[in-house]
């Protein structure tokens, strides 16, 4: 496994081993490869939308603090922390890396 290489202005590329699925109570990601399902809240589905939309990280955390009401410094932290997850179960991956 790679080192993950989260940083602030990195776009992301998906797997396309995952299968996503978002519903008013969050997110369902699938890895059919590693048969493994991974559940997140409303906020990590969002999240998830951002990163589809081709979203880096900073502009993702400066939606959420918009749209959630929180410091940008809290949106930045937890966005940061969501993607370094998803990146270290090969779920994602910095497009420099991929």
């Amino acid at each position: 496994m790679t080192e993950p290489c989260t940083t602030a202005r990195t776009h992301f590329q998906i797997s396309g081993a995952v299968r996503a699925s978002i519903s008013g109570d969050g997110l369902v990601l699938l890895d059919v490869h590693g048969g493994v399902v991974l559940a997140s809240n409303a906020i990590g589905a969002r999240i998830w939308q951002l990163l589809e939309a081709r979203l880096d990280g900073v502009e993702i955390a400066n939606r959420l603090a918009s749209e959630y009401d929180v410091s940008t410094e809290r949106a930045q932290h937890d966005v940061t922390a969501f993607l370094t997850a998803l990146e270290a179960r090969g779920l994602v991956c910095a497009e420099s890396a991929c």
